[in-house]
């Protein structure tokens, strides 16, 4: 079920930008560490698993996979943004008019998005991607690799995090930064060596599913921002954890798979596409409904038809290059089609 799991997370990161509620803001802080949680298993297994760390294999099946989409939404916003500047900065602060072609290069070349330049940003949630490609050259190099390696990066996560507490360096450095990252990924790359010797009831990822949901409404609504920023977001990475821990050796019924597996190939592209399809809906709103419930409601529809049509143009033009690249030879084992 990781599938719907990335789905519902990507939803809860639309939710949090469009309805522009302050209490729903850390909805989206949850989900995308949530996302790295996932990530570093996934990635983690697909290394061990799949391309049994073979550089070329992994980075060209990842560029494929992340990036094609990307330029394609980039090129539209780019379109969007020449033809309404004035509509489209009054929009979004990222999309403001006066864009200079180093700031395009910059959003092209993926990795300086998780700095605070470049101001213009055509997929402004894009950040976390880059931070996630530099997780991807950390778990390759050494997380995944060996689970002593994982506890060690898990470690220095946490110690970073501590660090960060310790001398108050704020919200951003504990987010937004590569550092932060750490602690996610290496706990989903725990999961994938933990979960080959031991396995977990479902009923306790079940209830760390329940909690993790409970702690995330309860934050702004019964505990206050610094529970939000401080002992709830810790708790939602550990509960988050288990969540994926429990899920990886359940087994569902092929209809239930096959939806799973579309929902999670439709994560990343609404992620991709929600701010272009807000916009889109919010011009054709009475005046004044740039954020908020109506639009949230009148852009779900929107949003999830572009992901899955952007889904559907990938997995024909771009996936038969990238199973070619799962298989280097005619015959697979068992675990590497189950990753796969």
């Amino acid at each position: 079920m990781l599938g719907f799991l990335r789905f519902v997370l990507a939803y809860l990161v639309i939710m949090s930008h469009l309805v522009g509620s302050a209490y729903l803001a850390h909805f989206g802080f949850y989900a995308v560490v949530a996302f790295f949680i996932i990530a570093g298993y996934v990635i983690t297994a697909s290394l061990n698993d799949v391309y049994r760390f073979d550089a070329v294999r992994f980075c060209a099946n990842r560029a494929l996979r992340l990036l094609p989409p990307y330029y394609l939404v980039s090129a539209i916003t780019l379109a969007v943004v020449a033809a309404l500047p004035g509509e489209a900065g009054q929009y979004l602060k990222f999309w403001h008019g006066e864009m200079r072609l180093n700031d395009v290069l910059l959003n092209l070349s993926v990795l300086p998005m998780q700095a605070s330049t470049p101001a213009f940003r055509m997929v402004p949630p894009f950040w976390s991607v880059a931070i996630e490609i530099e997780m991807y050259l950390l778990l390759f190099l050494v997380v995944a690799r060996r689970s002593g390696w994982a506890w060690i990066a898990l470690t220095a996560g946490l110690c970073y995090h501590l660090v960060c507490t310790y001398a108050d360096l704020g919200w951003a450095a504990h987010y937004f930064t590569a550092a932060s990252a750490v602690l996610p990924f290496a706990a989903g790359a725990l999961v994938y060596f933990v979960q080959r010797r031991e396995s977990l009831p479902p009923v306790i990822a079940s209830a760390a599913f329940v909690l993790w949901c409970v702690n995330m409404l309860a934050g702004g609504w019964i505990f206050s921002e610094s529970y939000i920023f401080g002992c709830g977001y810790y708790l939602s990475i550990a509960c988050f954890t288990v969540v994926v821990f429990g899920l990886t050796r359940q087994k569902f019924s092929p209809t239930i798979s096959r939806l799973d597996r579309t929902l999670g190939e439709w994560a990343y592209f609404v992620f991709l596409v929600q701010w272009l399809a807000a916009f889109a809906v919010a011009a054709m709103l009475p005046p004044g409904q740039s954020r908020g419930w109506l639009l949230l409601v009148a852009t779900t529809p929107v949003v999830v038809l572009a992901g899955a049509a952007l889904a559907t143009l990938h997995r024909r033009l771009i996936e038969p290059f990238r199973d070619l690249l799962r298989q280097p030879s005619a015959h697979r084992s068992a675990a590497e089609v189950s990753v796969a």
